[in-house]
């Protein structure tokens, strides 16, 4: 009877024992599913809104380049002649690029001057009008100048800007 009670005992043990293994995997499991659900939930917000997950920002020192301001016959319409007096701030990635932009200044003058004489007053006058010519002005700028490389340009500042 002795080794009957023994028996017992000894499946008991390894029944519990069994019983704690699981137990433990299970927790284990739960924790790392959780963890890497947070982790994934984390990296598809940034990239939903278009960013990328980093550990530390880049330190960004912007480089400017001025251009002095300048008059555009802008298109007639029914107020007849309209005038464009407008200054611009380019915003560029580096020095290198600011240079290439500087030495090609009659052919950035000139760029302007075509981009910007073919617009029409009622449209630039408005906010919206403003930013869709910034783009076109950066699209403009950042095409190749004599045999350099396209250019980069981050953006176009309006220093002045009269519409008359």
């Amino acid at each position: 009877m002795a080794r009957k009670n023994d028996t017992q005992e000894a499946t008991g043990n390894k029944s519990s024992l069994v019983l704690y293994v699981l137990l433990f995997l299970t927790i284990g499991l739960s924790a790392g599913n959780t963890w890497l659900l947070l982790d994934t939930r984390n990296i598809a917000m940034a990239a939903g809104n278009g960013e990328e997950v980093a550990a530390e920002p880049e330190e960004y020192e912007p480089v400017f380049v001025n251009i002095s301001p300048f008059t555009v016959n802008l298109k007639s319409d029914q107020f007849g002649p309209r005038l464009l007096y407008t200054g611009l701030t380019l915003e560029v990635p580096d020095e290198k690029v600011k240079q290439a932009i500087l030495s090609n200044m009659p052919q950035v003058r000139n760029r302007l001057l075509v981009l910007l004489s073919g617009q029409e007053a009622e449209k630039i006058a408005m906010s919206d009008g403003k930013k869709a010519l910034a783009s076109s002005i950066m699209q403009s700028l950042s095409e190749p100048y004599y045999g350099d490389k396209e250019m980069v340009i981050n953006d176009v500042l309006f220093t002045e800007f009269i519409v008359q």
